[in-house]
């Protein structure tokens, strides 16, 4: 191509980019807007400091940091003694002050105790969990953070619902 062209193609380009930066930031403003939930942030957690910051009593992880609406996304998770567990999905964002909106709830699901992975090469660890549940993501899911809230049920009044997040990002 000569330099020309590419001056015509970029100058033909930027303002096609624009307008879908514009669109898209529209998009992220009207779901501001929508009714946000208080009730996204961990009230029961701990940490087993012995294991390192984990907490095995629940926690879990994506099969994928970064999926597109439609996809489908598995989460594995793990609860040592294993039981059932709820899963929360929430959007973060300002939603009025309130940081995020409920998207997705599944549950009650099971959780059983998965394997503490190996210390592999260069002390690196690779879970290779089984999955507990597959989320497809709708798509009229707009682009951003999501956080997976997972929570316990107790089976009985002496058993602390412990929870743990998942993160991904929805692009």
């Amino acid at each position: 191509m000569t330099p020309r062209r590419d001056l015509l193609k970029g100058a033909i380009g930027a303002p096609l980019a624009a307008a879908e930066r514009t669109r898209s930031s529209k998009l992220i403003e009207l779901e501001n807007r929508k009714p946000g939930s208080k009730d996204w942030q961990l009230t029961r957690m701990r940490i087993d400091r012995r294991g390192g910051f984990r907490s095995p009593w629940m926690e879990g992880y994506c099969s994928r940091q970064s999926v597109e609406a439609g996809d489908t996304l598995d989460i594995m998770a793990s609860a040592n003694p294993p039981g059932r567990f709820k899963l929360e999905i929430f959007r973060m964002g300002y939603y009025g002050g309130l940081g995020a909106r409920l998207m997705h709830t599944a549950g009650p699901l099971m959780a059983k105790t998965q394997p503490d992975p190996p210390i592999g090469d260069r002390r690196l660890r690779e879970c290779r969990w089984e999955p507990s549940v597959q989320v497809k993501i709708p798509r009229d899911w707009p682009s951003g953070v999501y956080l997976g809230r997972l929570g316990l049920l107790p089976e009985n009044a002496s058993a602390a619902p412990w929870q743990s997040y998942v993160v991904f990002i929805v692009r």
